[in-house]
């Protein structure tokens, strides 16, 4: 587990078992050694959100990757994928979040997730959910099947963070780990793919596996850092998700639209249509796009 989680569960941990030692002797008026009274301090990280030691890990290691790179990180102007990926899902979905450009990004700031995606799936009136939206079966792509984008090597698998609640209004993480429950894997040399927000035990993958393209992964939920049921997707340049650098992703045998009545949902202004790409038949997608894959 990357030293980013390891600190902060470690000083909530610290952090409880300081709040129960000093609180009661304190209440209590217990004698005890002067040291326990600089323990209240450390009592403090129980009420952190872990979400913040998170977001400066990504700050660091956003610095990091730009380091490594010679700050000429990844774009479409300079870097095509090794392999041809398919869109890591079934059916009909829409880009909420993502593009190639820095008006479009996903995180422009978090170059890891510099050219990420969150995909879910809306209906014609430019509604993810149908009934009540804060229940997550009421979300159209709550538990729909997630597919390998390419053929690979499963690296990484987090499968028993529960889901995070859903009010239709804010993003709730109700877990220490932003990502939730996620795959990695390996595609080609510096070249990997990340998804994330799998429903709790929905993986039927594990490290080490090896996965052909379209193969189901997991079921779509609402785990980490989110606020409705949709699929997190990013291409990364090694298998840290810290220190990697995002990379652009073209994709093959899409069929991609204008989704109707985005603007109920999103607005911001949606891309129209799809950017081709260098390659045979790749396209770049952004966000406002219903997205499908030929013949699956």
């Amino acid at each position: 587990m990357s030293i980013i989680f390891r600190i902060p569960r470690l000083l909530w941990r610290v952090g409880l078992i300081c709040s129960v030692l000093y609180i009661p002797l304190t209440l209590f008026g217990v004698p005890h050694p002067s040291v326990l009274s600089g323990l209240r301090h450390l009592s403090m990280f129980v009420f952190l959100d872990t979400t913040m030691y998170i977001g400066l890990g990504q700050l660091f290691g956003s610095l990091c990757a730009n380091i490594r790179f010679g700050f000429k990180l990844p774009s479409e102007a300079n870097y095509d994928c090794k392999v041809d990926y398919i869109l890591p899902f079934e059916g009909k979905w829409t880009a909420l979040n993502g593009g190639v450009s820095k008006n479009r990004s996903h995180s422009w700031g978090i170059v890891t997730q510099r050219y990420a995606y969150d995909f879910v799936i809306m209906n014609d009136e430019g509604q993810s959910f149908a009934g009540d939206n804060t229940k997550l079966q009421s979300y159209f792509c709550y538990g729909i099947n997630i597919i390998a984008p390419a053929d690979g090597i499963v690296v990484k698998v987090s499968n028993s963070h529960g889901d995070s609640r859903v009010t239709g209004k804010k993003a709730f993480c109700d877990t220490w780990d932003i990502r939730g429950n996620y795959v990695l894997i390996k595609h080609a040399e510096n070249e990997y793919s990340f998804c994330a927000h799998f429903i709790p035990d929905s993986i039927i993958v594990k490290a080490g596996d090896n996965v052909k393209q379209g193969d189901v992964i997991g079921k779509c939920g609402n785990s980490g850092n989110t606020s409705e049921p949709h699929l997190h997707f990013h291409l990364q340049s090694s298998k840290s998700f810290f220190f990697s650098a995002g990379l652009p992703i073209s994709f093959v045998r899409i069929n991609a639209r204008e989704k109707a009545n985005y603007g109920k949902k999103d607005s911001r202004g949606p891309q129209k249509e799809p950017i081709k790409a260098r390659g045979n038949g790749r396209v770049y997608i952004g966000r406002g796009l219903e997205i499908e894959n030929e013949g699956i």
